[in-house]
């Protein structure tokens, strides 16, 4: 098996919202090999540790979703009671006290800045994203993303890290009539050929600015001898409208009624699906280089 080549393997996954299930994938592949020990969990069991010790493999998922620092305000059902309040010059730190003890790194984010956020630089109020009863300017989800992604970057292309780092870019939803919040669904049932659906615009734009900044840190990163790789599951995403949990985002929405109303789950994906794709790449970028 692929684990047994890496003696005392470390494997983080730096995660945002619409990942979890790819999570628990992984650690279903390597199941297989060894059930694992469940190590640390953190209150609400977003980031998690487990540890296969024949293999003296461990695996971390790390709850970060903006990758600096952030104070969240909504329930279980992300129902927002405020704006979210972003330090868009402050690393989170339960991502970066524990960055160079792994020897392979996954980090993605990307949705969570189209929520209404205030910004901060330096303890002080730079402006909003989505924000009109207050007295804020309106800076758009696209300058706290860009400025973020930036001050990320650079922290991993300064740093000493020696193993392999992925960025990951956003995966699209596919909610069709409606968004999340307002009945949006995904009822389609099969793969769609390119070109079928356009990707939304605000999409378009978080993976604009991700492939813009990865670029200009790819170059740092190659000079400072950090192993710095993209992996743009956009496109190939794209084309999986049917992958995702759709109604049954809940256990047995409709035993009660079959003809129930329920929040449609648009954004994460099922298993098996797409993500089995995801992994085989991510394997073979590992293995092969």
């Amino acid at each position: 098996m692929y684990f047994r080549n890496y003696y005392g393997l470390y494997i983080l996954l730096l995660l945002s919202g619409n990942i979890g299930r790819g999570v628990i994938h992984l650690n279903y592949f390597v199941l297989q090999v060894e059930q694992p020990i469940l190590v640390y969990h953190d209150e609400e069991y977003k980031s998690k540790s487990w540890r296969f010790p024949s293999y003296n493999f461990s695996m971390s998922v790390i709850w970060s979703p903006f990758l600096v620092e952030a104070a969240i305000f909504e329930d279980i059902n992300g129902v927002s009671s405020s704006e979210v309040e972003l330090h868009l010059d402050k690393l989170d730190s339960k991502w970066t006290d524990q960055y160079l003890d792994f020897d392979y790194i996954i980090i993605s984010t990307g949705k969570w800045f189209l929520k209404s956020a205030i910004y901060y630089e330096n303890d002080t109020i730079l402006g909003c994203h989505s924000c009109p009863k207050r007295n804020l300017s309106e800076l758009g989800f696209n300058f706290a993303y860009r400025k973020a992604l930036k001050f990320v970057m650079n922290f991993i292309v300064s740093s000493n890290h020696r193993g392999l780092i992925f960025f990951r870019t956003f995966t699209p939803d596919h909610f069709e009539n409606g968004e999340w919040f307002s009945g949006g669904t995904c009822n389609r049932t099969a793969p769609i050929k390119e070109g079928e659906m356009e990707m939304k615009t605000l999409n378009k734009m978080l993976r604009d600015i991700e492939l813009e900044e990865f670029g200009k840190a790819a170059s740092e990163a190659s000079r400072n001898g950090v192993n710095f790789k993209l992996v743009d599951f956009a496109s190939l995403s794209q084309l999986r409208p049917d992958g995702h949990p759709g109604p049954y985002r809940q256990f047995h929405p409709f035993a009660k009624d079959k003809n129930a109303k329920v929040q449609n789950d648009c954004l994460h994906w099922c298993l098996p699906g797409p993500i089995d794709s995801w992994n085989d790449i991510i394997m073979e970028m590992v293995v092969n280089g």
